[in-house]
């Protein structure tokens, strides 16, 4: 993982990332808990509707997108919070036309820049205006190996072809290419080798497999949570060392509750993680390092190995925390 990180530093030719590094480990050191993983989602617009989606939460779209001054000053407070990276995600981040501007900003600001997308809206020339913006890297969902099977899942034909052409122009333009697949009972029974065999044929730099999340379009499924069986299995594909998975050992903690990872939707809701539906405020009626520091400071659920959302118990725990923190935010501008 430090190869992967210091391949991205070394690549990105800013000497302001360096800095706001060393910012990030000076505040990690005095217990300022800068988030590691910063994740702002710049719009719920998705052409796909997909089986899985974590994003498909009922009511999210009701709300306006934030605009791009709005992202602009998020930026600027993630900045100064000490986060080191930006995944830019969705829905479609692409589908969002200020996007180069958005990474553009990011870039300047010292920040790796990092996006997230299905590919299908990754074209030469809209790959060469990320290249231009300061794009670190990007990651393609490949749901899976088969063509076929992957167009039945995302619901359009041609998708599957669409993202591995995606990963050509991203190979064309120098930017770092990670492999994205979420994991199933199916795919883990048959085998995961066969999309580090795909990766290879397209010369990605990484993968990151993630365990299925019970919300969204997969709400209450518990059926789809991996067993601890599962689990063993799955963490088998560390050998690549190119691969990350999600809770790599069954001691690693949630990075919700390990203050490492903050979150951000297209309306400015605030979250511990990307996949948590409950809110912990919002930086359009207030700064986000207040919303930080309530978090932070308050949170104190313990859970190694598992996601919270994936067992009821776990779930309301981290539900009554995240309201706790909203309550008081509420509270104090009143």
């Amino acid at each position: 993982m430090l190869k992967r990180v210091a391949r991205l530093y070394i690549r990105n030719h800013s000497l302001g990332a360096f800095f706001q590094a060393f910012s990030f480990l000076w505040r990690k050191a005095a217990r300022k808990f800068p988030p590691r993983m910063t994740s702002l989602a710049v719009t719920y617009r998705c052409p796909f509707q997909c089986p899985h989606c974590y994003s498909a939460v009922k009511g999210r779209n009701i709300r306006r997108e934030m605009s791009t001054s709005e992202f602009l000053g998020v930026l600027d407070q993630l900045k100064a919070l000490g986060a080191v990276q930006v995944i830019f995600s969705g829905g479609e981040p692409l589908l969002r036309e200020d996007i180069f501007d958005l990474v553009a900003h990011a870039h300047r600001l010292g920040l790796l820049t990092r996006l997230s997308t299905t590919g299908h809206l990754l074209t030469r020339e809209s790959t060469a205006k990320l290249k231009k913006a300061g794009l670190n890297q990007c990651g393609i969902s490949i749901d899976e190996v088969d063509p076929a099977a992957h167009d039945g899942l995302r619901g359009r034909e041609g998708s599957f072809s669409k993202a591995v052409q995606g990963f050509g122009y991203l190979r064309q333009y120098d930017i770092d290419r990670k492999m994205l697949v979420y994991v199933t009972h199916a795919k883990l029974a048959a085998g995961l080798e066969p999309f580090i065999d795909l990766g290879k044929k397209l010369r990605v730099n990484s993968y990151q497999f993630n365990i299925p999340y019970i919300i969204g379009r997969w709400a209450d499924s518990f059926r789809e949570v991996l067993s601890e069986g599962e689990m063993v299995i799955f963490r088998r594909l560390l050998k690549y060392h190119s691969v990350s998975i999600e809770f790599p050992t069954s001691k690693a903690k949630c990075s919700a509750i390990n203050r490492s990872c903050v979150s951000i939707n297209p309306i400015g809701d605030v979250y511990p993680c990307p996949a948590v539906p409950f809110p912990l405020g919002n930086v359009v009626n207030e700064p986000l390092a207040s919303i930080w520091r309530r978090h932070v400071s308050a949170v104190q659920l313990e859970l190694r190995g598992r996601c919270p959302l994936n067992n009821q118990r776990e779930r309301d725990h981290l539900r009554a925390h995240c309201a706790s923190v909203l309550a008081q935010g509420v509270q104090g501008r009143r």
